[in-house]
């Protein structure tokens, strides 16, 4: 009886003890070469591994993120900067004519917990997709979209910086069918023509990560920088 006693509060202990340790440092792979490590995940991982709030799919070896309903190829990440890259699928072949997966504004990502905000304001810009049906239609018509227009309706995509067209910037006989952000380390022309949208397309976006923020918010509290120096690392704000 003694024995019984002794092995039971053994297995107590032990299992105890297991519970305590830290989660397995877990890393996996698309076929794209990117490493996926936390707080990101695949759904096939064990369940120890990353956040499930970070998980990513893999398709036909590529590494695929779903945001706010749109898919978008995850092109990078880095651990260090705690930044990732996202190209829109329908933005991912060269030269292809076509609107985002899904229409997502600047302001989306700046309210996402998860993602609070984008790398850099300065190489930050806004692909703005309208359709008009007049051809007159003055400032909006930056670059004519060729495969979605039509004799009576014009595509055209108007390049601004990170902030969005507001309701006074389209003429009456035009309307914003879409949105994409984008990352584009190049001097942009004031009229860029359809040739330097496709090659912002391409590069999609780059965003900052992180756990820190999402769990702030979900206290109620917001995430300020740790310090100068560590431009994309956050903490909760203190309470006062």
């Amino acid at each position: 009886m003694s024995a019984l006693v002794f092995l039971l509060l053994f297995s107590f202990i032990n299992g105890t003890e297991s519970r305590k340790d830290p989660p397995p440092i877990c890393s996996s792979s698309c076929g794209d070469s990117l490493e996926i490590r936390y707080p990101f995940r695949l759904p096939n991982d064990p369940f120890t591994c990353g956040d499930p709030g970070f998980e990513l799919r893999c398709e036909n070896n590529k590494t695929i993120m779903n945001f706010h309903g749109g898919l978008y190829y995850v092109k990078g990440i880095s651990y260090d900067d705690h930044t990732i890259q996202l190209v829109d699928v329908n933005f991912s072949d060269d030269g292809k004519c076509s609107l985002p997966n899904r229409s997502l504004s600047t302001e989306e990502i700046l309210m996402e917990d998860r993602y609070p905000g984008l790398v850099n304001f300065t190489y930050s810009y806004t692909l703005n997709y309208v359709r008009c049906s007049d051809s007159s239609v003055g400032s909006v018509n930056n670059s004519l979209v060729p495969c979605l227009t039509r004799n009576s309706s014009h595509v055209y995509v108007n390049v601004t910086n990170w902030s969005s067209l507001t309701s006074y910037d389209v003429p009456k006989t035009c309307k914003v069918i879409a949105m994409a952000p984008a990352f584009y380390e190049e001097s942009v022309p004031v009229n860029p023509s359809y040739e330097t949208v496709l090659k912002m397309q391409q590069s999609g976006f780059q965003m900052v990560w992180s756990v820190e923020c999402r769990d702030c918010r979900a206290k109620g509290r917001g995430c300020v920088y740790k310090s100068a120096d560590t431009t994309f690392l956050f903490e909760c704000e203190k309470e006062y």
